[in-house]
């Protein structure tokens, strides 16, 4: 078992690249494609599912917001008209966001910003062989805080 020490030094660690790295998409997506990075995880979820669509709770409990958070995000990409609202007959109460066309053309137009940046930016610190560790490793505690491995995909 680790260190409680290494532990500490590794999320800290974690937590900063992840700010820095989140605040670097941001600007870079505002400023390209004219998306924030919230409006491409939101995308990323949805279009990961076979049909493109995804119940709203399930959708606040992945990206961890409330579900009055997520109403006000998936409102916003409604209106630009890259995601829209499905109630099924069955069950009016129930809600999915589905991704619409629109909303892939700017998942495929964010895909490469987003991967250009982070090969810039993290991929000048390291190399090959240590985003392979790095992501064995992440696997790893994935599978042991989620139960589950990988599911995203960009």
């Amino acid at each position: 078992m680790a260190s409680e020490d290494s532990v500490a030094r590794a999320w800290a660690s974690l937590r900063i690249v992840h700010r820095e790295t989140s605040k670097l998409l941001d600007a870079q997506l505002r400023a390209e494609a004219d998306c924030s990075l919230s409006d491409v995880d939101v995308l990323t979820e949805i279009s990961c599912t076979p049909d493109r669509r995804m119940q709203m709770l399930t959708l606040a409990d992945r990206l961890g917001v409330t579900r009055g958070g997520l109403t006000r995000i998936i409102d916003r990409l409604v209106e630009r008209g890259w995601v829209s609202r499905d109630r099924p007959e069955h069950n009016r109460r129930e809600v999915y966001a589905v991704i619409t066309d629109d909303g892939i053309r700017v998942l495929n137009q964010a895909k490469s910003i987003y991967l250009g940046l982070l090969t810039r930016t993290l991929g000048s610190h390291l190399d090959d062989s240590s985003f392979d560790e790095m992501g064995t490793s992440m696997g790893k505690l994935q599978a042991g805080l989620t139960g589950s491995t990988g599911r995203w995909r960009m």
